[in-house]
């Protein structure tokens, strides 16, 4: 089974049947989300800082800014995530684990991502089925432009379809860690 690993770009150690290709197709999915995510924040400053000014020096408020900056927030915390992941910039608890026998660490990082992968689905599943309830019934949100609700459940599915990915990609990448350490200590 040697050779049955490789790293990717990003540092993620995937079975055969992974092809690179494939790794790159997910890793620039993941940075387009969270560029996207960033030129929301952009958008954001911008949006809160013209409302603003408008108000105060034009006595002309642009109340629909400012909604739109609060949906900015759930689009910028969601499709900003998958990648935060594929750093491996989400809160640990690393206390735990360092106390962990050395042996041990791999696998509990690999069942960790594991439930987050099965989370991740569920999460996708429902955000997908509420995305379509709402995009069939028509449901709008009450606010100054009644905005359709599904614009604001879309980052949800897309969010959690990338980070189910990722976290499987984070537990092969401890998994064959563990595998590489072992043959390292055999040698």
């Amino acid at each position: 089974m040697e050779g049955a690993y490789h790293v990717t770009a990003s540092g993620t150690g995937m079975r055969s049947f992974f092809s690179s290709k494939l790794n790159k197709i997910i890793d620039y999915c993941i940075l387009a989300l969270a560029a996207v995510a960033g030129f929301m924040v952009l958008f954001m400053l911008l949006a809160v800082c013209f409302a603003t000014l408008s108000r105060y020096l034009f006595n002309k408020p642009y109340a629909f800014l400012i909604d739109y900056s609060s949906y900015s927030l759930l689009y910028i915390a969601f499709l900003g995530s998958p990648w935060l992941l594929q750093k491996r910039g989400h809160v640990a608890i690393d206390m735990l684990v360092n106390a962990l026998p050395p042996g041990v660490r791999p696998f509990w990082c690999a069942a960790v991502n594991l439930i987050t992968a099965f989370i991740s689905v569920v999460i996708c599943w429902i955000g997908l089925s509420l995305t379509y309830t709402n995009i069939i019934n028509r449901v709008v949100v009450d606010d100054f432009l009644s905005t359709p609700k599904w614009i604001l459940m879309a980052p949800i599915p897309v969010s959690a379809f990338f980070l189910a990915v990722q976290s499987i990609r984070n537990m092969i990448e401890d998994l064959s860690r563990r595998k590489r350490e072992l043959k390292g200590d055999a040698a």
